[in-house]
């Protein structure tokens, strides 16, 4: 059987509050690589870009699931400040500058326990803008998991589509990791954004303590 291409890219924060779920983070990412691994679906290349106001870094490029890198506590420390809209603003423009594979689709998921509050360049509307190009004109799918946040207020202000968003306890992140990884290998296998919608039964879990 033929899998699917898809560019899993994660943004991910890592302003101080996530101190308090760093080791949770840490797998969830992990057991979120490991899914993509063993995918009888998906051929996926993962890229990950993690950010707080001290910095936006790109950890990993577009690399195949199976030599993809793994966190740990070394590479993921959580300080500073939550710059959303910028690490938004330059998780797309590397998307945009990558090469992508015939039929290969774009996943981008955006994880983060924080509002915005220290962004220089991007403002929601300028944010807005620019997802709701590329997930009306390229077809990106755009998730947002929000940790402990009101992910309703937040995702929706910055154009991501509603079925698009978790809301989620930090106890929950590696639940939501492998919903995010389902709803794109929905999405990657028939090429349809609304099979990239989480259904009532992933909400509701991913919200429960």
């Amino acid at each position: 059987m033929n899998k699917s291409p898809l560019l899993a890219f994660i943004l991910l924060d890592r302003s101080g509050s996530m101190e308090n779920c760093r080791d949770t983070t840490i797998d969830a990412f992990n057991e979120y690589v490991m899914g993509l691994r063993r995918s009888d679906e998906v051929d996926a290349r993962v890229a990950l870009m993690i950010f707080d106001s001290q910095s936006i870094d790109m950890l990993q490029q577009p690399q195949p699931a199976k030599t993809s890198l793994e966190l740990n506590r070394a590479t993921y420390v959580p300080r500073a400040s939550t710059p959303l809209l910028d690490a938004i603003g330059q998780a797309v423009a590397e998307i945009d500058k990558t090469t992508l594979r015939p039929n290969e689709k774009v996943g981008l998921v955006i994880l983060t326990d924080g509002f915005e509050n220290a962004s220089k360049e991007h403002t929601k509307e300028t944010i807005r803008k620019l997802l709701a190009d590329r997930q009306d004109n390229k077809g990106w799918l755009v998730t947002f998991l929000g940790a402990d946040v009101d992910a309703f207020n937040e995702a929706g202000a910055i154009g991501i589509k509603s079925q698009k968003y978790l809301q989620l306890k930090k106890t929950k992140l590696a639940h939501a990791m492998r919903y995010a990884a389902a709803s794109q290998a929905r999405y990657a296998t028939t090429g349809n954004l609304d099979e990239g919608d989480f259904s009532n039964a992933e909400r509701d879990d991913a919200d429960k303590d």
